[in-house]
């Protein structure tokens, strides 16, 4: 049976990667700690303009949100719908906030609210992409500390391994021998074998 420890990204040298799932698990827990730093900011903003006394009602769900971050990346059991669920809110909040900014800075040709707005579009990409990953049963396994589901590895074909998009992060079963440039992967179209991957080659 495989184990999560097996796993590596599609298109890496064996040895460039320990735990691909731990570093999975850290990259995550990065980006839950930045979308509460940057839901902080965005309220901050808002309430700023409304009342400066109601500044500090930041603190309540800055509060809730960085315990979530703590206890995620701490790998309690409980957080990982937690950490789902605030991914999912702060991809709804950046989506919210990013057509605001574009529809602001496009008919007056403001730089700054163009440039905030393809932020907050990028960040509602990232953190959409990323809920995904913590829905997978493999990561879900990992982050709980079992093996691998069985069906996960019992029907690979002779040759093939199960291997993480380096961008997306979607497992694949691929055949590492018969990889090349042109590879890509079916979910996100990213390139399975990147530059760095082919420079150390």
């Amino acid at each position: 049976m495989q184990s999560g420890d097996d796993i590596v990204f599609a298109g890496s040298v064996p040895e460039q990667f320990n735990d691909p799932l731990s570093r999975l698990h850290q990259q995550t827990s990065n980006l839950v700690l930045a979308t509460t730093l940057m839901i902080g900011l965005l309220l901050w903003g808002v309430l700023s303009t409304i009342a400066s006394s109601a500044i500090y009602l930041i603190s309540v769900p800055l509060f809730f949100l960085g315990w979530i971050w703590y206890a995620f990346k701490s790998r309690r059991s409980y957080a990982l719908v937690l950490a789902q669920l605030q991914l999912g809110f702060a991809s709804l909040i950046f989506a919210i906030f990013g057509v605001i900014y574009l529809l602001q800075g496009l008919p007056v040709g403001s730089i700054w609210d163009l440039l905030l707005g393809g932020l907050m579009v990028y960040m509602t990409i990232s953190t959409f992409r990323r809920m995904s990953l913590l829905s997978n049963h493999l990561f879900v396994a990992w982050y709980r500390g079992e093996n691998l589901p069985f069906d996960a590895t019992s029907n690979l074909a002779a040759g093939e391994i199960l291997a993480m998009c380096p961008h997306c992060s979607s497992v694949l079963a691929i055949q590492p021998e018969l990889l090349s440039s042109k590879d890509k992967c079916p979910n996100c179209s990213g390139d399975l074998v990147t530059g760095s991957t082919l420079e150390e080659e």
